[in-house]
């Protein structure tokens, strides 16, 4: 029964990309105006509200309280071409369903040098549904995952050049991953073939299907600091810290053969998801009156995915899946231009690199590779109260080839042909 349990697959985390088409399963939602330059500058620019997030520090360059609420439609492209696999079955057409991802976030002066931030987001997400006979099936038919951070926030100005602050994040989780079970092969494993052939259980054609479940509350922080020397450059740094999510859930089993039925049960099942942390360097030069000059690094720990375990409450083993995932960066370069004093646009490009090491360790629940990134938005403020921002991004995937193996000898061989979209809207409001 080992083999079951490894093709089960690890409760929820088995998190690739999906939903938030960003490297590993980031999602990149957080603010539409810096969306709208590809993110560069991200930690260096007080925009609106959503520095909360992307620098808690540059709350201080924000006076009086500002609310911002934004929407971002979120349309991914998965497309699988079959090559080489193991497992008969009809390509699943495009498994990355478009969805909806909201934020809110607000700033409040408590004094001169102190401002007080509250944000609501998601920074993780993960989200791709093929047809339940497609020849990945034993891989994965449908894989959900959403985190959601509750991070209230504060600042100080040091000097008045340099600020500094933080957030701590409440961060909740909750997923669901399901996959064809081969109750054929694993029949001819355990009790040989004429024993499976007397039960009417032959593989590849006798198929159940396990789906997990689970969910928990967990924290982390952020920190940040902002440097403007000069009214021409401003520099930002923000950290946001890794999250260890202890995760209890259920496994439940479905139209599972007889001959297994005593072994095969529903249970609970708990496990690890450690999401990692990242650092943020930005950069903004004012050229002109009306043109700044935008630019970003991130780095993101994505090492710390190397293996995913779950221990299930009945007799089945331990699932354990290995991906020796590696750190990424991510680069992007941009401009701010303020057309007139009601318009400002934005656009930029970026390349974001994949953790995924190689085709092997691939996996369906997020075809990841690299990726590069093109946006453009604009932001109308008609008055000093209030501004509504818009920002539309195109990503451009790899083709990510795919050859991975599971314990029981189903191997997926073919090519994810990958892109994804970003449609972005934000109101804010100061008061």
């Amino acid at each position: 029964m080992r083999s079951a349990g490894r093709g089960g697959i690890a409760l929820l985390l088995c998190a690739a990309s999906g939903a938030g088409w960003a490297a590993g399963f980031a999602l990149s939602d957080k603010s539409v105006s810096s969306l709208g330059s590809a993110f560069a500058g991200t930690a260096a620019q007080a925009q609106d509200a959503s520095v909360v997030y992307t620098n808690p520090a540059a709350m201080q360059r924000l006076t009086g309280s500002s609310l911002s609420i934004a929407v971002h439609q979120i349309a991914p492209t998965a497309r699988y071409s079959d090559a080489a696999s193991t497992v008969s079955g009809p390509n699943p057409g495009d498994a990355g369903p478009t969805r909806l991802a909201p934020n809110l976030y607000m700033v409040a002066e408590l004094a001169p040098e102190y401002r007080f931030g509250l944000g609501v987001y998601v920074p993780f997400a993960l989200g791709l549904e093929y047809d339940d006979r497609w020849p990945g099936r034993y891989h994965s038919i449908k894989s959900e995952m959403t985190t959601v951070n509750i991070s209230p926030a504060l600042s100080w100005q040091l000097t008045p050049a340099l600020a500094v602050g933080g957030s701590i994040d409440f961060q909740y989780l909750t997923a669901e991953l399901s996959q064809a079970v081969d109750f054929g092969t694993i029949c001819v494993a355990q009790l040989g073939g004429p024993a499976c052939t007397s039960l009417g259980l032959a593989p590849q054609q006798s198929d159940g299907k396990q789906t997990l479940k689970g969910d928990n509350w967990t924290t982390g922080y952020s920190l940040g600091l902002h440097y403007a020397p000069t009214p021409q450059w401003q520099f930002g740094a923000v950290y946001h810290s890794d999250t260890r999510q202890n995760i209890s859930g259920t496994s439940d089993f479905a139209n599972v053969p007889a001959a297994f039925a005593g072994t095969f049960t529903d249970s609970g099942g708990k496990t690890r998801v450690h999401l990692p942390e990242s650092v943020s360097l930005s950069a903004a030069w004012a050229v002109t009156e009306r043109l700044t000059l935008l630019a970003d690094y991130t780095w993101t720990a994505w090492s710390r995915h190397k293996e995913f375990r779950v221990d299930f409450a009945n007799t089945l083993a331990d699932s354990v899946s290995t991906y020796n995932w590696h750190d990424t960066g991510f680069y992007a370069l941009g401009l701010d231009y303020r057309l007139a004093p009601q318009w400002r646009l934005r656009a930029g490009v970026a390349y974001d690199e994949s953790p995924v090491p190689d085709p092997e360790h691939r996996t369906p629940i997020g075809p990841d590779n690299d990726r590069r990134w093109y946006a453009v938005g604009a932001t109308y403020a008609p008055d000093q109260t209030f501004s509504l921002d818009l920002a539309l991004a195109h990503v451009d995937v790899e083709d990510a080839l795919i050859n991975n193996t599971d314990s029981l000898g189903h191997t997926l061989n073919g090519r994810f042909r990958l892109s994804g979209r970003y449609l972005s809207a934000q109101t804010s409001w100061r008061f």
